[in-house]
């Protein structure tokens, strides 16, 4: 009921779980239409859930706890103005070093049956009604052809796309739901502990518009429509239609992408990765290191994202904390090395600063600086923390000081070894009011300006 007055108190992840177990019941109880105060009263029986951590045993309870926690609300709390200009800015403005397997020109016509642009013009046009309209969007409404889009130019050819990409029905989740059940039961995986469902993953953020609730399309909760065609959603749909090939690519522009982050800072130089060769082998240094008056940065690229298995908090956590990214800290720790020996190969980088180390990933490992979640990696030589994309975005736009200062406190204020969180550093600190290059990449997109379109439903 995303015109409920008070819904934004509550946040788009109990919405969202409101919404995916009342659009998904067995038989549809016939009756009065749903209140405001019926769904006051529906958030209060989920806010009374079972907690599974009471179950477990002491020592494993709170990094269970936060994991879930992290998994359940922070992954909704992205800003809708960097999730959408990063996916343009990432796989449209960002020139790879090499040659890519599928991400070549038309790739986005392929995969989603319109330019990447119109398609993140979608989620646009559907967020907006849903935010004006109390939730629902009839392509009828627009007045007129849609000229801010190049492709989807008019209401069937936008019904067409929302009906392929965005739109699902209560049976289609019914249907799904009962079919993931099965498989899991056929491979003899272990059912998912039902005070576990709602840590789970909402098959409203991959299809957000659910059909057959009167006209038009119903959209539960707006929030899911940027996730639609955020970097994470597009990673999860061209994986589905492009392959493997489709995440290679995307990794190497991501790697890409964050060097363009990285120049924007003043007075530093940034060199890329640097080939050397040690006991007759080629190897690589890290992807990027960044040269401060007073510090060099050294700035691995990872793109990772939690898998739902970490989200729901297992004992195990340790083990993909690891895999993900126990590589990386090596990589800083070994670049380290060879600055401070004077290898031939990285004469070029001063050695007579200190050296720190950030490891970005694609998607946000929430609180993984925490001491409870950096004490399972390998202790580094170097003071490293570990940051997403977007804490970099934010960082790069910093303009009360350098960023070798905040950089420096923030590391000598963690214990050796451990990390710190560069979003709580940059805390405080005067910040331009836009990132270059996440505005440019949203002056693009078809809805950049707000009165590109006209809806001609009451607003009621």
């Amino acid at each position: 009921m995303p015109g409920h007055p008070q819904a934004s108190t509550h946040g788009p992840w109990a919405l969202a779980d409101v919404a995916w177990v009342s659009l998904t019941p067995r038989q549809r109880a016939p009756g009065r239409l749903a209140t405001s105060a019926d769904l006051d009263e529906i958030l209060d029986y989920y806010f009374a859930l079972h907690e599974p951590m009471r179950r477990e045993p002491v020592g494993q309870r709170l990094e269970g706890f936060l994991l879930r926690l992290a998994g359940q609300q922070l992954i909704w709390q992205e800003p809708e103005f960097s999730e959408i200009s990063r996916s343009i800015a990432l796989l449209q403005q960002t020139v790879p070093t090499k040659a890519l397997e599928v991400v070549e020109p038309g790739w986005d016509m392929k995969l989603l049956g319109c330019s990447l642009t119109d398609y993140v013009g979608v989620a646009q046009l559907l967020f907006g009604a849903a935010t004006k309209m109390n939730g629902r969007f009839e392509p009828g409404w627009l007045e007129g052809d849609l000229d801010a889009f190049a492709v989807l130019t008019t209401p069937d050819a936008l019904a067409a796309l929302i009906g392929h990409h965005f739109a699902t029905s209560a049976q289609t989740l019914r249907n799904e739901e009962a079919a993931a059940a099965a498989q899991a039961r056929a491979a003899g995986t272990p059912a998912l502990d039902p005070a576990l469902r709602r840590f789970s993953y909402n098959p409203l953020r991959g299809r957000p518009v659910v059909t057959g609730y009167g006209a038009g399309y119903l959209i539960p909760v707006p929030a899911a429509v940027v996730a639609k065609v955020s970097p994470l959603g597009l990673y999860f749909t061209g994986l589905e239609g492009l392959g493997e090939a489709f995440a290679r690519d995307l990794g190497e522009l991501f790697e890409q992408y964050v060097g363009r982050q990285l120049r924007l800072l003043p007075n530093v130089t940034v060199h890329p990765e640097i080939v050397y060769t040690e006991h007759k082998n080629e190897k690589k240094s890290v992807d990027w290191i960044v040269v401060f008056d007073d510090v060099v940065l050294l700035v691995e690229v990872k793109s990772v994202r939690p898998t739902m298995q970490l989200r729901l908090g297992p004992k195990d956590f340790a083990t993909e904390l690891k895999g993900k990214l126990k590589k990386a800290l090596g990589q800083i720790d070994k670049t380290a090395e060879l600055i401070r020996a004077r290898n031939p190969e990285f004469a070029h980088v001063p050695s007579d600063r200190p050296i720190l180390g950030m490891v970005v990933t694609m998607e946000p490992y929430h609180m993984i600086n925490a001491p409870e979640f950096r004490s399972v990696l390998p202790a580094s030589a170097v003071q490293t923390t570990i940051a997403a994309i977007g804490e970099v975005e934010d960082a790069v736009t910093i303009t009360d000081t350098s960023l070798s200062t905040i950089l420096l406190a923030g590391s000598q204020a963690s214990a050796p070894g451990g990390g710190w969180s560069l979003r709580t550093a940059l805390e405080g600190h005067s910040r331009q009011e836009l990132n270059v290059i996440l505005d440019q990449a949203w002056a693009v997109t078809p809805f950049a300006k707000p009165e590109t379109v006209a809806l001609a439903a009451p607003q009621s």
